[in-house]
């Protein structure tokens, strides 16, 4: 061991002196101000990845609800036409002629 090493080395004996003594004079200082800095950065970082992994999540059920949503109404137009063109159509009257036909009958 080098000789600076040796001279300031404190032998357990004193180490554990200070310990119970609480003994703070060979701690460094601590800049309490830049460890808070560090937290609130760091509190930030955090929140904002969890806002915006929230974000992402909302946007894809957002737009996964609303392509269903359209597959469903799509879907169910589709089978309606195609109701009204087989059983309630008359000759040559279209699909929306019999609609309208139909809601004009209910209106009355």
């Amino acid at each position: 061991m080098c000789e600076q090493n040796k001279a300031t080395q404190i032998s357990e004996e004193v180490y554990k002196q200070k310990a119970m003594e609480h003994e703070l004079t060979d701690l460094p200082e601590v800049d309490l101000q830049a460890v808070e800095d560090g937290l609130v950065s760091a509190y930030h970082k955090v929140e904002d990845a969890v806002t915006s992994g929230y974000k992402a999540i909302e946007n894809g059920v957002v737009d996964g609800y609303k392509r269903i949503e359209t597959g469903v109404v799509e879907g169910f137009t589709k089978m309606t036409d195609k109701f009204v063109e087989k059983f309630l159509t008359r000759e040559g009257e279209t699909v929306e002629e019999a609609k309208q036909r139909m809601n004009d009958t209910l209106q009355e």
